[in-house]
């Protein structure tokens, strides 16, 4: 028997922001522009992006990822693997990695629960194995605008552990996601990265 399998949805996505953020620390000394390519078939992507990034190693991180999501009772539930590579690569080890990812969310009306874990066995850099974990909520407000908040922990070997957390409000307007969110750490004496911002942030669907 031959799988119904739904026909794809293909998408591209643009994300500019004044600076790049990943795992509540940054990632750029300045803007960050995100590239990103998907195809959908019903509730599983498969896509590709690329970053800038202010590194000692490189001057970009590609990756390749598939995901999947499905409701079970009042819970939406996700899943996905990722191969990060870096590119413009001029020093260092480790410019290739995998990473794998849960997701579970749950609306209680105007609130929705949201928690991750994203896992890494041996992360870009000089971190080895990798494990973040976030959660927090989110509260759909009037006319497309949303306030929400999370707190995570990323504990690595080879590379200082930390707590993050951040909050901020966005605002939908027919394909194009703007949001602006305040950031911190528990670690600022580990260097500007570590240190608190405010990142202002669009996504544009083409």
């Amino acid at each position: 028997m031959i799988a119904d399998v739904p026909p794809p949805a293909p998408a591209v996505e643009v994300i500019l922001a004044t600076r790049g953020m990943s795992k509540g620390i940054a990632q750029t000394d300045g803007p960050q522009v995100i590239a990103r390519g998907l195809v959908a078939f019903g509730a599983v992507q498969l896509g590709a992006q690329w970053k800038n990034v202010s590194s000692t190693t490189a001057d970009g991180e590609a990756a390749l990822f598939a995901t999947a999501s499905r409701k079970q009772g009042s819970v939406q539930l996700s899943a996905g693997i990722s191969y990060k590579f870096q590119t413009g690569i001029h020093g260092g080890i480790d410019h290739s990695a995998f990473e794998f990812s849960v997701g579970a969310a749950r609306k209680f009306g105007a609130v929705t629960l949201r928690s991750s874990v994203v896992y890494s066995p041996d992360d870009l850099g000089s971190a080895r194995r990798s494990l973040f974990v976030e959660a927090g909520p989110a509260v759909q407000l009037a006319k497309g605008w949303t306030a929400s908040a999370a707190v995570g922990r990323r504990d690595r070997q080879g590379s200082p552990d930390y707590t993050a957390f951040n909050f901020g409000i966005g605002k939908n307007i027919k394909g194009c996601q703007m949001d602006l969110r305040y950031f911190s750490t528990d670690r600022a004496e580990l260097g500007p990265n570590y240190h608190a911002r405010i990142v202002a942030s669009v996504k544009v669907a083409l």
